[in-house]
């Protein structure tokens, strides 16, 4: 039979290996994001925002993607809500010669000083004339990444 003394002894030992080892915060993404550093264009689809720029994505998932830009994204400029569009460069080439870009809208989800998340709610491939990707919009002012 089991003492009370050794019942508490075991149930401080569980104590302190749950506090010296806390358990790692579960994900809360549905879907596994990709760490891609990828060229990356984007123009504001809503609002007054005449704004379009260019950044590298951190990560890239099904469902969103991560963008950083060198030059400051001013919450003016895109804002959470906002419409984007956004046009990825793809690095395999389709039949091994066709540049590819991922084409997706969304809405940004978060916006820091220099990085900005956007959930996709359309996205497809499209392929490119060219191996570089022409200015994203007309008009407005455009952020450059890598500066020049």
């Amino acid at each position: 039979m089991t003492s009370f003394a050794e019942i508490l002894a075991a149930l401080e030992e569980q104590y302190s290996a749950v506090v010296s080892n806390p358990p790692i915060p579960a994900e809360r993404r549905l879907k596994f994001r990709y760490p891609l550093a990828l060229s990356v264009r984007f123009r504001a689809l809503s609002g007054t925002s005449s704004i379009s720029g260019a950044g590298r994505t951190v990560n890239v998932s099904s469902r969103g993607v991560l963008v950083v830009s060198q030059h400051a994204v001013s919450q003016h400029d895109i804002r959470v809500g906002a419409r984007l569009e956004l046009k990825i460069e793809w690095p395999p080439l389709l039949d091994r010669s066709i540049p590819l870009q991922l084409f997706a809208l969304g809405r940004v989800v978060r916006c820091r000083a220099i990085d900005f998340a956007a959930a996709f709610e359309q996205h497809e491939f499209r392929t490119m004339r060219s191996s570089s990707q022409p200015p994203a919009g007309s008009g407005g002012r455009v952020l450059e990444w890598p500066a020049r």
